[in-house]
């Protein structure tokens, strides 16, 4: 009995930790989005914590080693958890303030959060060996059956987090469980290996009632009126100001996509407004590729536009086409199509089926951070390109201030050439392929569509102004590429 419970108790351990870890990334997401370079001050946190845990473990394990402080260690790492669940917010908006730079103020946030907890768990290991080992002759094979249950536990904990946790719960909730279990498991050592009920009973039920409170405690008081989960983000519905608006992380500013419940028909943003420009440029398109959904304003306004044209619409999050058809209006209608997938690969897809061009593509992209790095490569905006017809047209939307801007520009000028440089809150670039039309040609365009346009809120008086071919980057700024891309770290310094 007490080698299984060593056993079990090493193999909780791996599980609790790499659970951990991977939560990790989605409590950091909203303050410093997802990089790779995020995710890299994250492992490096984990991996020392680890580390030091082992040496530590090691060392506590010549001080008369038993069963019940190996228990201890276990509920020391629960313990040690509580505060992540009920302090990751202020910290965050702490930590965030001081250091913006994703790389430093990941791992200062994941330093602050996770070390302690991470220590214990590494101690886990070293300390179950020294209980196991009785004689050198077994030694190997007992730390071997050890590190395999071990390992065999953090594999568990990954697969089944990453894959079903965080669907079926938000991440506030599977940190409670993760706690109350780790303190159950502890409790149980405790009974099997200690006569003395006293006080595992009364760690039984306060670990009852940790996950019980965890389980009960709503996130946070919000006023929104539905949360989804998915795999790639949490998705809130909110609203204000006669307003109903989509958001990906918990700062009320970053908002995906709204529309006025009075006027749905009304575009809010002004960005969307500045995107239907591309119009001025292909005034009757016929196929038609929007990459990124958000609440489906796009697609629903040239729908409505042209009910005889074909709109394909590409969102790789399944939850963000369900509440957009649930809350915001968005529905597949006459000859559009929705297509669950990363944009990226749809268009490779598209250029090895070799499928007729599209007229007009709408890139607008995001996640809680900036668009995806893959999204703003040259390779991607070549590819972007060989899906175009003679004389089609590329509408992006991107930030119109941001590190970044220099390096984007001189990538969308290595692809398209010159283009239309839309800049107000946001930027919307405008990119023809074989050359942009003259400015006359965009007048006579936009006053022919101005009838059909207004009941959008679209109007010329607003974007002909900003229809402007300026150069105002620098000339020496790096082109992004696959292997050169790191535009979350940029937009942070």
């Amino acid at each position: 009995m007490g080698k299984f419970l060593v056993f079990l108790i090493a193999g909780w351990s791996g599980f609790f930790v790499m659970s951990l870890e991977l939560l990790s990334g989605r409590i950091l997401a909203s303050d410093f989005g997802s990089s790779i370079h995020v995710w890299g001050g994250i492992i490096t946190v984990f991996m020392l914590s680890l580390a030091i845990g082992y040496l530590a473990g090691g060392s506590l394990s010549l001080r008369e080693p038993s069963l019940k402080k190996l228990s201890l260690l276990l509920a020391a790492a629960a313990a040690a958890t509580i505060p992540v669940v009920l302090l990751n917010e202020p910290v965050l908006e702490y930590i965030s303030s001081l250091i913006p730079d994703p790389r430093y103020g990941a791992a200062a946030s994941s330093m602050t959060l996770f070390f302690l907890p991470t220590i214990i768990c590494g101690m886990v290991s070293p300390y179950a060996v020294r209980l196991l080992v009785q004689d050198s002759k077994h030694s190997g094979k007992l730390t071997g059956v050890l590190f395999f249950v071990s390992t065999f536990g953090s594999a568990a904990g990954t697969i089944l987090t990453s894959f079903y946790f965080v669907l079926l719960f938000d991440v506030h909730t599977i940190l409670w469980m993760l706690i109350g279990i780790s303190a159950a498991v502890a409790v149980l050592t405790l009974v099997a290996g200690n006569k003395s009920q006293g006080i595992p009973n009364k760690l039984l039920s306060f670990s009852c009632l940790l996950l019980a409170l965890g389980l009960a405690t709503p996130s946070r008081a919000e006023t929104v009126i539905h949360r989804e989960r998915s795999a790639y983000r949490d998705i809130l519905v909110f609203e204000q100001d006669g307003m109903r608006c989509m958001r990906f992380s918990r700062k009320i500013t970053a908002r995906q996509s709204c529309f006025y419940l009075g006027d749905p028909d009304k575009l809010a943003f002004r960005y969307t407004r500045m995107m239907m420009g591309a119009l001025y440029l292909v005034p009757n398109p016929r196929r038609i590729l929007i990459i990124g959904l958000g609440g489906g304003t796009l697609p629903n306004t040239l729908s409505s536009l042209y009910p005889d044209s074909e709109i394909h619409a590409v969102e790789i999050d399944g939850a963000v086409i369900k509440v957009a058809e649930k809350y915001f209006g968005f529905r597949s209608r006459g000859k559009m199509k929705i297509f669950e997938e990363d944009g990226r690969m749809f268009v490779k897809r598209a250029i090895r089926k070799k499928e007729a061009g599209y007229d007009l593509i709408f890139l607008d992209a995001f996640d809680q951070e900036y668009i995806p790095e893959h999204l703003l490569t040259k390779e991607f905006l070549e590819e972007l390109k060989r899906i175009m017809v003679p004389g089609g047209v590329l509408a992006a939307n991107t930030w119109s201030s941001s590190k970044l801007y220099d390096h984007e520009s001189a990538t969308y000028e290595s692809v398209y050439g010159k283009f239309f440089n839309l800049k107000d809150a946001n930027r919307v670039i405008l990119a023809k392929r074989g050359g942009l039309p003259s400015m006359d040609e965009v007048k006579r365009n936009s006053r022919a569509l101005a009838p059909a346009l207004k009941r959008f809120n679209v109007e010329a008086e607003f974007l002909l102004p900003l229809f402007s071919t300026r150069k105002d980057w620098r000339d020496n700024a790096r082109v992004l590429t696959d292997r050169y891309s790191p535009s979350n770290l940029l937009n942070a310094k």
